[in-house]
């Protein structure tokens, strides 16, 4: 079982049901971040960009923020540097390594 679950359950009248739910740790690393210009205001619609870092960078995924300026990207591999770039416009907004632990 991943580090999340969902099941589904039709209880009968006066029934009583018990149920216990055990989660394994998990193993992969995740990123989730906001997007957001000078003001503070979060950033509709800004290309975000991941890449695994090295000698060369390699595009791994990419993402547009939503409404609230959000993105994320996983699962990652631990142990890995990784590198985002944000474009807004056209324009590079910032450059951030990550090391997924």
């Amino acid at each position: 079982m991943s580090s999340s679950a969902k099941f589904y359950f039709k209880p009968a009248e006066g029934e009583y049901i018990e149920t216990n739910v055990r989660l394994e740790p998990e193993k992969t690393a995740a990123i989730c971040g906001t997007v957001r210009d000078k003001s503070g205001q979060p950033q509709t619609g800004a290309l975000v960009l991941l890449f695994r870092s090295g000698q060369e960078n390699v595009l791994i995924d990419r993402h547009i923020t939503d409404e609230d300026g959000q993105f994320s990207f996983g699962p990652l591999e631990p142990d890995v540097l990784y590198l985002i770039k944000v474009y807004k416009n056209n324009i590079k907004i910032r450059e951030l390594e990550i090391v997924a632990e």
